[in-house]
């Protein structure tokens, strides 16, 4: 009874300082900016006053003070918005393993790295070079000339934060090269030069063999992706397979690759060791094995690239495998709890990142299902349970992330994980037989590669042939919080009468949670940078007007905003897609949009019906009509844009794609009482080719909105089309300074909604031009 008096009190005191040290790194990071410092020290006050939660007060406090002190840090790191654009000559070294692509029918190669200046005063950059004419390593010395920019990224309902992501990677600035040189080996710096780590040396020396070693060969990227955590030779349409197939934890190197090696390490070394019982005398096997474990762990973790996944786990397992060492392991709870602290105060970023939260909540299922039960199964029963438990215990997780989980993932990750927990140690064993002098010749590494070469064909096939995915739309968080305690109850122990209604918490996530109907038409301009794409809800329809760009494989709109967006509002359905017309900007997105949403109609992409003058419709009492181009027109690409009318009085929305001022002449001459707009989305982004002052004065809009991004370089919105709308009264809009722009008819006009001041993150870039 004492012992058990002990565990629960060791229990409790860890998750009271867990919970302490989360809600004060949760505070911080809900917050729009970070506080002053003079905010802060009246917090401190009831942390000297004698009351029952002072303990617990001070922990929260001193994990609050701790996450922004270092915020502080990384933020005066960050490239300042005064200097974006400015070109500047730099010497360092190139700080990860470059990843190399072939972008937009180039034949000159798109490199993208990240460059560690000399001067420890400048922040980590995220670097593109664009038809670069040589080979890159990691490690190198460089000198280039850089066009350095601020951090700043697409703001939008459901989507990826990519300035969040970029802050979590600690980078400060991105940046292309303009000129390079690479740096002699007897150059003389100006100042010390920053340290290359010898991690990033020894992966670059691994990576160079295994392309000697098996040049051309199918499974490579795979294996250089689990041996040493590169994954930049898989393609999309693979990391697609991954995805609807539930197996992209396989490949990321994070917790499940290093608990494999780990695992590997402990069983050899176990076993090698109890071969000598006089040796078990001095060290149990056991513990040995622990050691062996803790020591392939780190290296495996620097060999990955030292990557914040691969830090969390390591640290995570060192902890396990020290608490294993200590005899503390009986109790588990206290030791994650404890791991869950400890992680939070080395990296207080890492709260927003899914990795984090995905990761312990695999091991804690892992424990819940294993530690404490009557009756143990056979080996391999007891594998197939506890890896039914994980695809299961993860899915309100992987909802709330990723909007979606694969339905096949259960079954093919019975399959999947073992083999890969098979080949990932051959993997490293192989690489170091290979780049040995005495046993290079062995055949393993080629083994493995054709191994896994068969596995990834498998992947694909199933995710052509199957359709595995199942995604949800915009989970509720109560909803998600009532299926993780279903969960529990349904992985409870048996003869617990707790499954029956822990399987009733889970069904509400069948039946998808739309977000409000509107009660009039509703306009969404998405934040997708220099391109367009607009989203218009009636009571019971959706429309998707174009989908944004993608840039080589640098980024895809309607992978990273347009399709989360729709998920996130409820709308896993667009009733019709129109594309305005077939530039990269306006239909970089479709394949995404096309995979992953159910589209019912489509027009005006090259392999659809063509968008057509007279078309018109009408959806719960609002009009749609084509009002541009005719079958005959003639021009630029540009001027053959679907202009779309949309119409319910008092209101008119016009959507204009990339006419200029010839297709504009036209829609003056043939329909110019169907013109006037109390909203325009601009044409071509504000360019001066379009937004004629005859246009201009034709529609006479109350707002217009520029999809167009931060600081363009192509300077949209020009200051002449700026100066014409502002002439005619309209309130003026840009979605790469607002962020998505939601805009709502009301009685008095259009009530417009920012994204980014609605939802302020303190790392993110402000509102302004």
């Amino acid at each position: 009874m004492d012992a058990r008096r002990r565990a629960f009190g060791a229990t409790g005191s860890a998750t009271r300082l867990a919970a302490a040290v989360s809600l004060g790194v949760l505070i911080v990071h809900a917050l729009p900016a970070l506080p002053s410092w003079r905010w802060l020290l009246p917090a401190t006050l009831p942390a000297l006053l004698p009351w029952r939660w002072r303990r617990d007060y001070a922990v929260m406090l001193l994990a609050l003070l701790w996450t922004v002190w270092q915020a502080g840090q990384w933020m005066s790191q960050r490239w300042p918005p005064a200097r974006h654009g400015e070109e500047v000559t730099l010497r360092g070294y190139v700080a990860s393993l470059p990843a190399r692509s072939e972008g937009g029918g180039r034949s000159e190669p798109i490199w993208r790295f990240q460059f560690r200046p000399d001067d420890a005063a400048l922040p980590l950059m995220r670097v593109s070079w664009y038809r670069a004419d040589t080979e890159l390593r990691g490690g190198e010395c460089w000198q280039l000339t850089l066009r350095v920019r601020t951090p700043h990224g697409s703001v939008n309902p459901g989507a990826f934060d990519y300035e969040g992501w970029l802050f979590r990677q600690h980078i400060g600035a991105v940046a292309t090269v303009r000129g390079a040189e690479r740096c002699p080996s007897d150059a003389t710096r100006d100042g010390p030069p920053q340290a290359v780590p010898f991690w990033l040396r020894w992966r670059q020396r691994v990576l160079d063999h295994l392309h000697d070693a098996l040049p051309g060969h199918p499974g490579l990227p795979l294996l250089a992706a689990l041996a040493i955590g590169d994954d930049s030779g898989l393609r999309h349409d693979q990391w697609d397979a991954f995805r609807a197939t539930g197996t992209t934890h396989l490949v990321a190197v994070s917790g499940f690759n290093v608990a494999i090696v780990a695992g590997f390490a402990f069983v050899v070394a176990r076993w090698l060791w109890s071969l000598c019982p006089a040796l078990c005398r001095r060290l149990p096997a056991q513990k040995l094995g622990m050691i062996a474990a803790a020591i392939m762990a780190l290296g495996y973790a620097f060999a990955a690239g030292w990557e914040p996944p691969v830090q969390r786990a390591a640290v995570m397992l060192l902890l396990l495998l020290m608490a294993g060492l200590l005899d503390r392991l009986r109790q588990p709870w206290p030791v994650l709890a404890m791991a869950w602290s400890l992680l939070l105060l080395i990296d207080p970023l890492s709260l927003a990142a899914p990795g984090l939260w995905l990761s312990f909540a695999a091991v804690a299922t892992i424990f819940y299902v294993s530690s404490g039960r009557i009756g143990r199964s056979a080996l391999g029963v007891e594998a197939v349970r506890v890896q039914l438990a994980l695809s299961v215990s993860l899915i309100p997780l992987s909802l709330w992330f990723f909007q979606g989980v694969a339905l096949a993932g259960a079954g093919i990750n019975l399959l999947a994980v073992p083999l890969v927990g098979v080949l990932t140690p051959l993997a490293m064993v192989g690489v170091a037989l290979s780049m040995s002098a005495w046993a290079g010749d062995l055949p393993l590494l080629g083994w493995v590669a054709s191994a896994l070469s068969e596995l990834e064909r498998g992947l694909v096939w199933v995710a052509h042939h199957v359709d595995p995915l199942w995604w949800a739309a915009n989970p509720a968080p109560l909803l998600l919080m009532i299926a993780g305690v279903g969960l529990m109850m349904l992985l409870a122990p048996r003869g617990l009468p707790l499954r029956g209604p822990g399987l009733l918490c889970l069904l509400p996530l069948l039946w998808p949670s739309p977000s409000a109907v509107p009660a009039a038409p509703q306009v969404t301009v998405l934040d997708v940078g220099q391109g367009l794409a607009v989203v218009v809800r009636t009571a019971s329809h959706v429309l998707l007007y174009d989908t944004g760009p993608a840039f080589d494989d640098a980024f895809d709109a309607g992978e990273s905003v347009v399709v989360p967006y729709l998920l996130a509002q409820g709308l896993p359905r667009v009733d019709r897609l129109v594309i305005s017309h077939d530039d990269q900007d306006h239909i970089g997105g479709l394949g995404a949009v096309r995979r992953r949403l159910s589209i019912v109609d489509e027009i005006g992409a090259p392999d659809r019906r063509p968008c057509r003058e007279g078309e018109s419709w009408d959806w719960d009492g609002v009009h749609f009509a084509v009002l541009h181009p005719a079958a005959d027109t003639m021009g630029t690409d540009n001027d053959r844009s679907c202009v779309l009318a949309i119409g319910t009085p008092p209101h008119r929305v016009l959507l204009s794609g990339d006419i200029e001022q010839a297709a504009e002449r036209r829609l003056i001459d043939q329909h110019a009482a169907d013109l006037a707009s109390d909203l325009l989305i601009a044409p071509h982004h504000g360019s001066r080719s379009s937004s004629s002052v005859a246009f201009v004065q034709a529609v006479a809009p109350a707002e217009v909105v520029y999809s167009a991004a931060w600081r363009s370089h192509f300077g949209h919105p020009r200051p002449e089309v700026v100066a014409r709308y502002r002439a005619v009264g309209a309130r003026q809009w840009t979605s790469g300074v607002s962020g998505a722009l939601q805009l709502t008819p009301s009685a008095t006009g259009w009530t417009v909604t920012e994204q980014r001041r609605l939802w302020p993150h303190w790392w993110n870039a402000p509102a302004e031009p």
